[in-house]
Parts: C-alpha cells; structure tokens; sequence
C-alpha cells in the first residue's frame, strides 16, 4: 500500500513535468505572435498576483475569524474566476 501511496504521489501531485506544462498552457493558446502571447503572460501574471493577495486577504480576515476553512477552496476557485473574467473583459475593452 505505501508503494501505491508513493506512486500516486509522484505521478499525480509531485509530477513536476505535469506542472510545468499546466503552467505553459496559456501560453501555448496564443503563441502564433509575440504580441498576443505576451499580453496572455501579463495577464495570468497579473491574475495570479491579485487572486494571491485577495485570497490571503479572505482567509485572513474571513474565513479563519469565521471558523469556515472548509470553504478555502471554493472561495479561492471564485476569487480567481472572478478576476479571470474581469480580465476578459478588459482585454475585450481595450482591443
């Protein structure tokens, strides 16, 4: 049992190549020119610095206060939906 143990963890959690590649996939959605590829790289930069913050902020000031920690989860997979979309629509805005 503890080999299956070790080899879902390698496989499935510490897989560094799977990783790396979720990681790429943004960019791989428009890497036809440099432009739209860079503008998609500030764009889950910036996304992934703010949902840092606000989500520390949630569970800082929310969430344990609260005694809810079982919602960290759902409140972070909104907080970063949200900013997702309010990116779209920027990006839909601006060009």
């Amino acid at each position: 049992m503890e080999l299956f143990a070790l080899f879902f963890s390698v496989m499935m959690v510490n897989n560094f190549i799977l990783a790396k590649f979720l990681g790429l996939c943004p960019f791989f959605g428009v890497s036809r020119d440099l432009r739209s590829a860079a503008c998609m790289g500030l764009a889950v930069t910036f996304v992934m610095t703010t949902a840092s913050a606000v989500t520390w902020a949630v569970n800082d000031h929310v969430l344990e206060p609260c005694g809810v920690m079982y919602l960290q989860t759902m409140v972070f997979i909104l907080v970063i939906a949200t900013l997702v979309q309010f990116v779209e629509m920027v990006i839909k805005k601006v060009s």
